[in-house]
This record gives structure tokens, C-alpha cells and sequence, in this order.
């Protein structure tokens, strides 16, 4: 897992807080870094709760106009 993996994970989010804007549903923790640095500096180990998000995308070709 590398640095940006947060980022494709289901407990990823964005806070509104602007001194902690990341978060991570799965351990509950919020930071200034991505959770994964804050988890790997803790616990010296990769995350372990990783999961990947699901898209969640149903495009259709329909005939006609779009607007």
C-alpha cells in the first residue's frame, strides 16, 4: 500500500475542519496527513483495514439529446 491509497479507500473522507481535513472512518481518527502516515508513524505497520471503494457508476448509451 503506498502513500495515496488513502485516497481509494472506503473509510477515507474530507472533514470540514480546516486544521484536520482528513479522516478515517475505520480507526476514527482525524489528522493533517493522509490517515495512513498517521497509522503507519503509531503502529510502525500498514494499514490494515484497507478496503477498496466501490464505484458506483451505471452510464447507459441512450438515444436523444442530453440537455
Amino acid at each position: 500500500m503506498n502513500n495515496t491509497a488513502c485516497n481509494k479507500c472506503l473509510h477515507f473522507y474530507v472533514t470540514y475542519k480546516q486544521r484536520f481535513p482528513y479522516g478515517c472512518r475505520a480507526f476514527g481518527i482525524i489528522s493533517k496527513k493522509n490517515p495512513y502516515l498517521e497509522v503507519k508513524s503509531i503502529s510502525g505497520i500498514n494499514c490494515a483495514l484497507f478496503q477498496k471503494k466501490e464505484k458506483n457508476v451505471n452510464i447507459t448509451k441512450k438515444k436523444g439529446r442530453l440537455a
